[in-house]
């Protein structure tokens, strides 16, 4: 079982609301994580340096410099200009991948 299958049932078991808000709130955070490593981490690493650093992925390359992405807020950020770029993901598909 998926790390954010198990807080989404735990938070389904949860008789406080606000705890259990917290940990749904923890598993959608997750699921972003889980589908980036197990869909489009793989094909990124075939056409970029990525390195990954405590729940944040650098990729180096020529046109944009260093990215840091970070999964779990499906944020990106372009170092060269300090430019954070949300949502992440669709960039990244739509710019690395074209």
């Amino acid at each position: 079982m998926k790390k954010s299958e198990e807080l989404k049932s735990q938070s389904q078991q949860e008789d406080s609301d606000t705890k259990s808000f917290g940990l749904l709130c923890k598993s959608l955070r997750e699921k972003r994580s889980e589908k980036f490593v197990e869909g489009w981490l793989e094909p990124l690493k075939l056409r970029y340096d990525v390195v990954e650093n405590n729940h944040k992925f650098t990729i180096v390359t020529q046109k944009y410099g260093t990215i840091d992405y970070f999964p779990k807020a499906n944020s990106v950020l372009i170092r060269k200009d300090n430019q954070w770029i949300k949502p992440g993901l669709k960039w990244i598909i739509k710019f690395l991948f074209n």
